[in-house]
C-alpha cells in the first residue's frame, strides 16, 4: 500500500522543483488553485463547476462558451484578479445550468458531484463503477482475475456496526455507554444489527 501511494506521487515528486508549477505555498501554484484556469468556482446555488483548461485552445473554448472575451479575462496575468473575474461570472448560473453549457464541450469545465451524484453519473453508470451499495468497484479490472467486491463490506461501514464490541473491548462499562450513544458521542449498532 505505502509503495502504491508513493508511486501515485511520481509525477508531483518529478515535478516538485520546476518554476512555476510547484514550490509556493498552497493555494499560490498554477496547479493547486493559484491559477484562474484550474480551480473551482462556486455557482449560483452553492454548489462547484472545476475548470482545468491550462492549453490555449482549451481556455478559448472556456471564454467562448462562457460569452467572454480573451481581452476581458486574459489567460496569463494577474491570477488573483482573474479569478475573481472569474468567480463573477459563474457565480451568475447554477452548477447544472453550467453543466449544459459546457455539456460535449473541450472547454475542461465540469460539474463537481457529490458522491451520490458521482455514482448515478452516466458513464460511471456505463461502467459500472459503483456498486449497488454505493462503494467504488474494486480497480483495476484484470480479465483474468477480476477482483470481486467483498460482500460483508456495506455492513461493515455502516456507522455503529460494531460499537457495542469496541466499547466492550475498551473496558466502557454499559452504563455509559448507553449515555455515550444517547448523547451522540458514538453511533450505536444501525437497524437489523445482529450482535
Amino acid at each position: 500500500m505505502v509503495e502504491g501511494a508513493a508511486y501515485l506521487g511520481s509525477w508531483l515528486n518529478a515535478t516538485a522543483k520546476l518554476p512555476g508549477l510547484w514550490g509556493k505555498p498552497r493555494g499560490e501554484n498554477i496547479l493547486d488553485s493559484g491559477a484562474h484556469f484550474y480551480n473551482t468556482y462556486r455557482t449560483k446555488d452553492g454548489k462547484y463547476v472545476a475548470v482545468g483548461c491550462i492549453e490555449k485552445k482549451f481556455y478559448a473554448e472556456m471564454l467562448r462558451k462562457l460569452g467572454v472575451s480573451r481581452k476581458d479575462i486574459p489567460h496569463i496575468g494577474a491570477f488573483p484578479a482573474l479569478e475573481r473575474k472569474l468567480a463573477t461570472v459563474f457565480a451568475t448560473k447554477t452548477r447544472d445550468e453550467w453543466a449544459a453549457v459546457f455539456a460535449g464541450s473541450d472547454a475542461c469545465v465540469t460539474p463537481v458531484l457529490d458522491a451520490d451524484e458521482a455514482a448515478r453519473h452516466p458513464q460511471n453508470a456505463a461502467r459500472g463503477v459503483y456498486l449497488p451499495s454505493g462503494m467504488p468497484r474494486p480497480a483495476p479490472r484484470l480479465s483474468r482475475t477480476p477482483a470481486a467486491p467483498d460482500p460483508a463490506l456495506p455492513t461493515m461501514l455502516k456507522a455503529g456496526t460494531h460499537t457495542d464490541e469496541l466499547l466492550v473491548e475498551l473496558g466502557v462499562p454499559a452504563a455509559q455507554a448507553a449515555e455515550l450513544k444517547k448523547a451522540g458521542v458514538v453511533a450505536g449498532a444501525p437497524d437489523g444489527a445482529k450482535l
